[in-house]
């Protein structure tokens, strides 16, 4: 009898697994993939840029997609995009280009886009901040292993103290 009870149990058990799982399952099978399509034009905005490679990466998964050369009216494609938002990237025989804004692509559709080339610069600010309230000294002192003892020390102690107030005092007996 309890064999019999174990295997309907374990049978209850995979069948709840399956069922919870299959909705899943199900999506993901069902979940399409998208295109994208664009042009590129130069940095006067009239001219197309031939030859030029386009690579866009997911936001979440950073997965790389990367297109053909763009043919001669600056056309690219890429197909079998999984549904989200991308960052793009240009390379061209003029350099590396990147557009600021993202790109979303929806499953079973194309997005359609149009990109013009301007230079991408990078700032790099660098800024040391000071603090008046706590001398660096101090700081340096705690961070030292003389510092880091004297820390682990007193918590010790501290401890030990806590212990020590909490404990019950016995009553002294003379007849012990």
């Amino acid at each position: 009898m309890k064999i019999a009870r174990s295997r309907i149990i374990a049978f209850m058990l995979i069948f709840s697994c399956i069922l919870f799982f299959s909705p899943n399952l199900l999506a993901q099978q069902i979940k399409g993939k998208g295109n994208l399509i664009g042009k590129i034009y130069a940095k006067d905005g009239v001219t197309t840029v031939v030859g030029a490679v386009v690579k866009i990466k997911k936001t979440i998964t950073v997965k790389v997609y990367e297109s053909s050369k763009t043919d001669k009216r600056g056309t690219f494609k890429i197909e079998g995009i999984e549904e989200g938002l991308y960052s793009v990237g240009i390379i061209t025989d003029e350099g590396e280009f990147y557009i600021e804004s993202l790109i979303g692509v929806k499953a079973n559709k194309t997005t359609l886009i149009t990109l013009v080339l301007r230079p991408y610069k990078v700032e790099v600010r660098s800024e040391t901040i000071k603090s008046d309230k706590v001398p660096s000294k101090i700081l340096k002192f705690f961070t030292s292993p003389a510092g880091i003892a004297i820390i682990v020390a007193t918590t010790g102690l501290v401890g030990y103290g806590i212990i020590k107030l909490f404990e019950k005092e016995e009553e002294v007996s003379p007849f012990k």
